[in-house]
């Protein structure tokens, strides 16, 4: 199978983790902090089954961008000043490192700068559209938002996991 296609599949898997994450995020899972981890379990169980490798470090790997997920939603929060950039741009950051580096203990392509560099790049760019959604309520605008955000980060990872 071709590289591009591959990728091209990738992206379109982590499009589906992302649709799922903010479907889950609207039920009363994210409520609690063991819930709102889950939500992000699609997009991690991919992340980890495409680029973590041995088997063994799997649930690791996946548990750790759980993790993340978590403290990048609860920064966000604590950082939101009303009509600022810098509560997203700032979870994205520690989202898109946290996923490097999580899944760097399974694949050891990802344990360089430059690849945790690209990714946490990736995140924060990603990001932007959480705060561009006009309505909070407009769920369409949140499938948006996550699944930019999941195919931005989860496609460069397993490009770069791949090299």
């Amino acid at each position: 199978m071709s590289r591009p296609l591959k990728l091209t599949i990738a992206a379109v898997l982590f499009a589906g983790t992302g649709a799922l994450s903010e479907l889950l995020m609207s039920t009363d899972l994210s409520q609690s902090i063991p819930g709102l981890a889950t939500t992000v379990l699609p997009f991690a169980m991919l992340a980890v089954v495409l680029c973590v490798r041995p088997a063994l470090r799997m649930p690791i790997a996946a548990i750790l961008i759980c993790a993340v997920w978590v403290g990048a939603y609860w920064l966000a929060v604590a950082l939101d000043r009303g009509d600022s950039y810098l509560n997203m741009f700032a979870a994205g950051l520690v989202g898109g490192l946290g996923v490097a580096d999580a899944t760097a203990i399974g694949c050891r392509r990802l344990f360089n700068i430059k690849s945790v560099c690209l990714l946490a790049a990736a995140g924060t760019l990603a990001a932007a559209p959480f705060h561009w959604q006009v309505f909070p309520q407009d769920d369409a605008a949140m499938i948006c938002a996550f699944v930019i955000w999941q195919v931005a980060v989860g496609t460069l990872l397993y490009a770069l996991s791949e090299r």
